[in-house]
């Protein structure tokens, strides 16, 4: 069912990319990895030139950037001690 929903959507790059960008940024690697398959999974069962190796090179780039500093660890919320 799930592949079907996604088939209707007609997702193109634009969106394969903001879910990499998204799962990039999770510090946490076993779930990092889990779902960044599922969804390579998904997209290449939904989309017939996904290139799922691409896809995840992608999210361990962004997550390379993302967590090399440190900077996903910022708080962002004003006057927050979190």
């Amino acid at each position: 069912m799930l592949i079907n929903e996604a088939k209707a959507l007609k997702l193109t790059r634009k969106h394969f990319t903001l879910v990499a960008e998204i799962l990039g940024q999770i510090n946490d690697q076993e779930n990092r990895e889990d779902l960044t398959d599922s969804y390579a999974s998904l997209f290449e069962a939904t989309h017939p030139s996904f290139d799922k190796r691409k896809f995840i090179m992608k999210v361990q780039f962004v997550y390379d950037n993302c967590w090399a500093d440190h900077s996903g660890n910022e708080n962002f919320l004003a006057g927050s001690n979190l």
